[in-house]
């Protein structure tokens, strides 16, 4: 899904729009599956308990009920969370937007960009992802964990910082 144009100011390009690995849904996919498990248990215990029928479905029902609000919160909203979060590198900017209900962005201009570094464990180098922290004029750095293609990501900036500073903005040594 590409990114909104209605965000990209004129003759503004995207050059890479992601989102967070795909790794952060794994204890997520986890509890699904421990959840799923628990309910069929419960179930099958329900069912072998001999209760007459009025009890038995108010059991069926509250486990049934259990199930779906420890997958809405500890699954579905963890995986709506993953797919508003959007890491954009256009022409001019960075952009970072995450949140459901409450939204938070970062705007970044090339131009104000001192230096990119990336960060990997073991871990992120197995799943090519890691930390991305840039550093911009008179701000802390700022990290982005889990970028996918990390090393990509990278050399893309530092690709478009050469770019924009060829393109006449002033040098960041400046």
């Amino acid at each position: 899904m590409p990114f909104p144009d209605k965000v990209l100011v004129d003759d503004e390009h995207v050059l890479l729009h992601t989102r967070p690995h795909a790794r952060r849904m794994t204890r997520p996919v986890l509890v699904l599956f421990a959840a799923s498990a628990a309910a069929g248990v419960a179930g099958g215990l329900v069912t072998r308990a001999k209760l007459d029928g009025a009890a038995s479905g108010w059991w069926a029902l509250g486990i049934v009920l259990v199930w779906a609000q420890l997958v809405a919160w500890f699954t579905l909203r963890p995986w709506v969370r993953l797919r508003a979060t959007h890491l954009v590198v256009t022409d001019l900017r960075i952009m970072f937007r995450s949140g459901v209900l409450r939204r938070r962005g970062i705007d970044i201009p090339l131009r104000r960009i001192n230096s990119v570094q990336y960060h990997q464990r073991i871990a992120d180098r197995l799943l090519r992802s890691g930390v991305l922290t840039v550093e911009s004029a008179g701000d802390d750095p700022l990290d982005f964990p889990d970028v996918p293609q990390v090393a990509a990501v990278h050399a893309l900036l530092v690709d478009a910082l050469d770019d924009a500073e060829a393109d006449g903005y002033p040098s960041r040594a400046e």
